[in-house]
C-alpha cells in the first residue's frame, strides 16, 4: 500500500518529500492528463550523470549503423546549419554525409556504462577527415549542379568557409585536418562530454604529426567547447551576411547560434609526440 502511495503522490524522500512535476508543454495538447504527463524529477534538473562512466573508443566498420542512427537521431536535428535552412532529414545531401562519417575517417565515440543494465550507450560522436586545397572547388561545382536550394546554399556554405580564412597559405599546409562531426546526445548536453571527444581528437591529430587541426564551429556551445581546448579563432562571420543571389538572407538559426566561427590548432610535426611525464624524484 505504500509502494502504490509513492507512485501515485511522488516519492518520499528521507527528510523530504518529493511531489511529481507536471509536464505542462506535453499537457497542452491533451483535454485529459495523462501518465505520460508526469515525471518524478524536478524539470530543472537532469538524471544523474557521472563523466567518470565514459569512455572514449575508436571507431570501426562495425559501428556504422550505430553512427549513422546517432547523426539521424540527435545531430542532423540539432544542427544549426541544417535547422537554420529549414533542410529535410531524407535529403540525399544528409544521406550522402552521413554515409561517410558513418563508414571514413577517423571517428571517436563517446560511451556511458549503464551500471544498472550493464550495457553501453552512445551518448556522443567525432568525425575527422583531411581536407585538401581542392575540396573547396569540389564543393562548389557540387553545388552548381544540385537542384534543391536548401543543399546548394549549405555546400557553398561549407566552401566558403574553407576559403575565407585561407589557412593553406597562411600557415602553409598541405591538408587540414578537420573535425567535421562534434555531437553529444541532448540528455548529456553541457556535461562535458563533447569536451572529452575533442580533446581526444585533438591528441591524435597532435600523436599523428598532423600539422594544423581545424574546426568549423557552427553553433555557440561548440565555440566556447573549442576555446575552452585552447584552440584560436582564426574567423568569424554572422549568419545574416551569408546571402544568396538576390541578396536575401539564407540562414535563420535559432538562438543562441549567430555566428559561424573557424577554429585551429597548430602543431610542429618536427617536434613529434609529446615525451611521457618524467618521474618525480625520490
Amino acid at each position: 500500500m505504500n509502494r502504490l502511495w509513492n507512485l501515485k503522490n511522488g516519492f518520499l524522500l528521507p527528510g523530504r518529500s518529493f511531489q511529481p512535476c507536471i509536464n505542462s508543454q506535453a499537457k497542452r495538447f491533451r483535454k485529459k492528463q495523462t501518465p505520460c504527463d508526469i515525471h518524478y524529477y524536478p524539470i530543472n534538473k537532469k538524471p544523474c550523470f557521472n563523466l567518470q562512466d565514459v569512455t572514449i573508443e575508436r571507431g570501426n566498420q562495425c559501428h556504422a549503423k550505430l553512427i549513422r542512427s546517432f547523426l539521424f537521431t540527435h545531430y542532423w536535428p540539432r544542427e544549426p546549419s541544417v535547422v537554420g535552412l529549414w533542410m529535410c532529414l531524407n535529403s540525399p545531401y544528409l544521406e550522402t554525409l552521413t554515409d561517410k562519417y558513418s563508414n571514413t575517417g577517423d571517428r571517436l565515440l563517446a560511451f556511458e556504462f549503464l551500471h544498472r543494465t550493464k550495457e553501453k550507450k552512445l551518448i556522443g560522436v567525432s568525425v575527422a577527415n583531411k581536407t585538401f586545397p581542392w575540396m573547396v572547388d569540389e564543393y562548389e561545382d557540387w553545388a552548381h549542379y544540385t537542384v534543391c536550394n536548401a543543399e546548394r546554399y549549405r555546400m557553398y556554405f561549407m566552401a566558403h568557409c574553407l576559403k575565407s580564412p585561407s589557412l593553406f597559405n597562411k600557415y602553409n599546409v598541405n591538408f587540414l585536418y578537420d573535425i567535421e562531426v562534434l555531437g553529444t546526445a541532448s540528455e548529456v548536453a553541457g556535461q562535458g562530454v563533447a569536451t572529452l571527444l575533442l580533446k581526444a581528437a585533438l591528441e591524435h591529430a597532435e600523436e599523428s604529426r598532423f600539422p594544423l587541426a581545424h574546426v568549423i564551429s557552427v553553433s555557440h556551445y561548440m565555440s566556447k567547447i573549442c576555446e575552452k581546448c585552447g584552440m584560436k579563432r582564426e574567423w568569424s562571420m554572422e549568419y545574416s551576411d551569408f546571402i544568396d543571389e538576390a541578396g536575401q538572407r539564407v540562414f535563420f538559426p535559432r538562438r543562441p547560434h549567430l555566428n559561424v566561427n573557424v577554429y585551429t590548432k597548430h602543431f610542429n610535426p618536427a617536434a613529434g609526440g609529446r615525451l611521457p611525464c618524467s618521474p618525480l624524484p625520490v
